[in-house]
């Protein structure tokens, strides 16, 4: 068994991952125990899903070929321009230089708008950005867990005066 989510038409790299419905597809399967891919392509001149996509049925023929721990989704980003390779990336960070724009919705409701921009993300060595950026197929393995594991003793040192502070609340 495996889940493939995708091909994504447009990107998911670096922070967008979090809010990403082809990512969020891919982690139901590992929340399953089911091995996950998730493919997304940038679009451009003379786009094709062709290559993408037969690059996509290699892949899922070598993960199932292996075993491989479920709890890691892999996210692979397609470059627009022939590809050059394969890079194994981490995530990179985006830039946000779009504005926030405040509309009404037709019941007089404020929502907010983030931008209609093109991202515009940091050229980091080693991302996913720059993997794709320079004409390669950027896979960077994820897992469900955020937790930020230096910030727990930090934290634990705060339980008891924060406990008392629940307590009184």
């Amino acid at each position: 068994d495996i889940v493939v989510s995708g091909i994504n038409f447009g990107p998911n790299m670096g922070d967008d991952v979090t809010y990403s419905g082809t990512i969020s597809a891919a982690f139901e399967g590992a929340l399953l125990n089911v091995p996950s891919i998730a493919f997304s392509a940038l679009i451009g001149e003379n786009f094709s899903f062709d290559p993408c996509a037969r690059f996509a049925v290699e892949l899922v023929r070598t993960v199932l070929s292996r075993p491989r721990n479920a709890g890691i989704v892999l996210n692979v980003n397609f470059p627009v321009s022939k590809f050059k390779g394969v890079k194994v990336t981490r995530l990179g960070k985006r830039v946000y230089v779009e504005g926030i724009i405040e509309r009404l919705d037709p019941r007089g409701r404020k929502y907010y708008w983030i931008g209609g921009e093109p991202p515009v993300w940091s050229h980091t060595e080693g991302s996913d950005f720059a993997a794709v950026d320079d004409g390669f197929i950027s896979i960077t393995p994820l897992h469900l867990d955020l937790t930020h594991i230096d910030s727990l003793s930090i934290l634990r040192e705060l339980e008891p005066a924060l406990s008392d502070a629940a307590i009184r609340s």
